[in-house]
This record gives C-alpha cells, sequence and structure tokens, in this order.
C-alpha cells in the first residue's frame, strides 16, 4: 500500500510486537518518510513494553500506540491503510502485528480484504 501512495496505517490487533514494528516503521519510511502508523494492542499482556518505548523514541514523529484496557480484551486483527486522508485499502483476519504472522512463515493466517472505512472508525 506504501507504494501506492498510502501514508497511514491503524491497527486493532490482539497481539504486537515491537521488533517488528521498528523493522516495519523502518521498511515503508525508506519508500515514504512521511507514513505513520497507529496501532491498538488489545490484549492485556504488556510484555514487550520497553521494546514499544524505544520505537516511541526513534519513530515519534511516525507512530502513535496505545494498549486497551477495557473488558472485554480485543483480540481483532483489522488494518486500514490510508492515502490522502481518504480509507484506501482494508485487511482483517487472523495475522496479529508480528514477524511470525507476516514475515517468517511460521504460522498459516487467513488475511481478507474488508472495509477500510469501517476499521479506521473501529480504531477510534
Amino acid at each position: 500500500p506504501v507504494r501506492e501512495g498510502c501514508d497511514e496505517l491503524f491497527i486493532v490487533t490482539g497481539y504486537a510486537s515491537a521488533t517488528f514494528l521498528r523493522k516495519h516503521l523502518r521498511d515503508i519510511r525508506s519508500i515514504n518518510p512521511d507514513v505513520t502508523i497507529n496501532l491498538i494492542r488489545g490484549m492485556k499482556k504488556l510484555a514487550d513494553h520497553s521494546g514499544y518505548l524505544s520505537v516511541v523514541n526513534e519513530f515519534a514523529d511516525s507512530f502513535n500506540g496505545y494498549y486497551y484496557k477495557g473488558r472485554p480484551e480485543v483480540h481483532s486483527k483489522t488494518y486500514s491503510w490510508i492515502k490522502d486522508g481518504v480509507p484506501f485499502i482494508g485487511l482483517s483476519g487472523s495475522a496479529n502485528y508480528s514477524q511470525n504472522a507476516f514475515l517468517a512463515n511460521l504460522q498459516q493466517n487467513q488475511m481478507g480484504i474488508d472495509d477500510p472505512t469501517e476499521i479506521r472508525d473501529y480504531f477510534f
């Protein structure tokens, strides 16, 4: 999506990896330095918090991250890419925001095209 001009990503996921986030930010910022990732992590497990703080320090202008603390916990895996403020493409399925889901070929996941506006609105 970044190669197609998308400049913002909204993610609501149960689990996420700070290591993957850092790699993803580096990769997409090499294509477009103005890309922003907005992430809500919905499960209570707070492992990796220091990793997220490190990402915030390195990419303060490109990352907004939140922990959802409500009940019930959120186990969604939704992704909404935005282009110039307009929802462009949405994806949802079983892939958490992690290397295991997207890069390492260690998991089988299903992702399908979904409504990017609904996903962005779900973020808020």
